[in-house]
């Protein structure tokens, strides 16, 4: 038998994507709802709290429990590497990644820092432990101020130095500014390994992204090659996983066995 809670929870997501609860307005008082519901506040409270962890709704001091919007980010695959992405013309904005919303409404603070690689990272980049290397650290929010990734992207220093991967930038989130200024220096990426996992943050990544406890989160780790086979990038991702969805489209006339 489905618990109380989760049929309430069912109902509610039901009126919210329906239209009756409308994006970022404040649902009914739990004391209304356990009442409407015939059940006790208690269980009225464990099914927002299933909401909550879903990305559907916020508690807040002032209002109340409120409907957040539903914007799922569009990532799509392979197509989302091919090389017209950064190279002439390129595009004056856009994050790479396709919504409801126009790419411009999303901004990027970025921050850079240089530190030595430690075994892990320097097998990665294929450099030597202790040498430097250049972390690109990205927050992006969507056009309502909610962070709805952050990605840290890791550079050998002789690849960075003398070039924009040194500088830190805020404006609208432009995914391809690297692979840009990689193709600039004779490193144009040929080659992405991407892997992708779900999972619950610990408590810095709550704070970081603002998720609620239980919400789960999508982590990407990603390796860019160069023509030569080097890898000139390593980035990690952390996504909140109710503002994204992931597309992919295989060309199976390719012939291609690889896994």
């Amino acid at each position: 038998m489905v618990a109380r809670y989760v049929q309430i929870a069912d109902e509610l997501r039901a009126r919210i994507d329906g239209g009756e609860y409308a994006e970022q307005s404040s649902l009914p008082k739990q004391a209304d709802l356990a009442r409407d519901f015939d059940v006790n506040v208690n269980t009225v409270a464990a099914a927002l709290k299933l909401l909550e962890r879903e990305g559907r709704v916020q508690s807040r001091r002032s209002r109340g429990t409120v409907v957040l919007p539903r914007i799922p980010l569009q990532k799509v695959g392979s197509a989302t590497y091919h090389p017209s992405k950064w190279t002439s013309p390129r595009p004056r904005t856009g994050s790479g990644e396709a919504g409801p919303s126009s790419a411009s409404d999303s901004s990027e603070l970025t921050t850079v820092g240089v530190a030595p690689a430690d075994e892990e990272m320097a097998e990665r980049l294929n450099v030597v432990p202790g040498d430097d290397l250049v972390c690109r650290t990205s927050v992006v929010r969507d056009a309502d101020g909610t962070v709805s990734q952050i990605v840290r992207k890791y550079y050998a220093y002789a690849v960075a130095k003398g070039t924009l991967l040194m500088s830190e930038e805020s404006g609208p989130a432009n995914r391809w500014r690297e692979f840009q200024i990689l193709t600039d220096v004779g490193l144009e990426p040929a080659t992405v390994d991407e892997r992708l996992h779900a999972r619950l943050p610990d408590a810095g990544e709550l704070g970081a992204l603002g998720v609620s406890v239980g919400e789960p989160v999508v982590e990407t780790r990603r390796r860019v090659y160069a023509a030569s086979s080097t890898p000139v990038e390593y980035s990690t991702g952390l996504y909140r996983a109710s503002r994204f969805q992931w597309n992919y489209t295989f060309d199976l006339s390719a012939g291609d066995d690889q896994e």
